[in-house]
């Protein structure tokens, strides 16, 4: 007489251990979708991409922020020496020449990324929407042109600079470094206003409306206002 064969019923974690053992599928990451399909998730990749643009450069924003403010300090306490001792900081018109370049290049990434650039769009709010997407297109496009151009120039005269191994007049500073940094952060900006083109161009296609500004995040449900 035979004995019945038994059967063992594995538990769903038991199942899982033998199909997966070392865990690789759960460490697994999924692959980014990428940000130049123009699909319905296209605008969200490219808004993505620009909000961590935005972070990083109100971070250089900051720091050209506080550098203007000591240059104005600077200033002021200059203008005291001047007026009350009869004497001025010494090369302080060679830090104003090195800095100054830097600390107003380091505002253009976070305006455009944050859409804080002069923009009018009452052309564009007057037509339908494709029409009105199609003048926002035809403005961010210039703008791209414009910084490729502001780029190249800039880029142009800091290699001047450095070529010639110019220096200041009191301090014999060099000033190749203040420029180079200066055409970096305009640099910063073409990427920024790429994505900027490509979420403007899939607006264009899915007949988005018209935004007055980007629209502000949403507060954190935990933490609060």
């Amino acid at each position: 007489m035979k004995r019945p064969s038994r059967r063992w019923k594995l538990s769903a974690r038991q199942t899982k251990l033998i199909a997966d053992p070392f865990g690789t599928r759960a460490r697994r990451r999924p692959e980014p979708a990428l940000p130049f399909s123009f699909d319905g998730g296209a605008v969200m990749t490219a808004s993505a991409l620009i909000s961590r643009w935005l972070s990083r450069s109100e971070i250089a924003a900051a720091i050209g922020l506080l550098g203007l403010l000591i240059l104005s300090v600077a200033t002021f306490a200059d203008v005291i020496m001047r007026g009350m001792f009869s004497k001025p900081i010494y090369g302080l018109s060679d830090l104003i020449e090195i800095i100054t370049p830097p600390v107003v290049a380091s505002c253009f990434p976070v305006a455009l990324a944050a859409r804080q650039n002069i923009t009018i769009r009452f052309l564009g709010r007057g037509l339908r929407t494709r029409a009105g997407q199609a003048v926002e297109l035809f403005g961010q496009g210039v703008t791209l042109i414009v910084i490729l151009g502001i780029v190249w120039r800039v880029g142009d005269y800091s290699w001047n600079i450095f070529d010639n191994a110019q220096v200041t007049w009191l301090l014999q500073i060099p000033a190749w470094p203040s420029w180079f940094l200066t055409t970096l952060l305009l640099a910063a900006c073409i990427p920024i206003q790429c994505f900027v083109v490509l979420e403007t161009v899939v607006n264009l296609k899915q007949a988005n409306p018209l935004l007055s500004e980007l629209p502000e995040p949403e507060d954190d449900p935990e933490h609060g206002n």
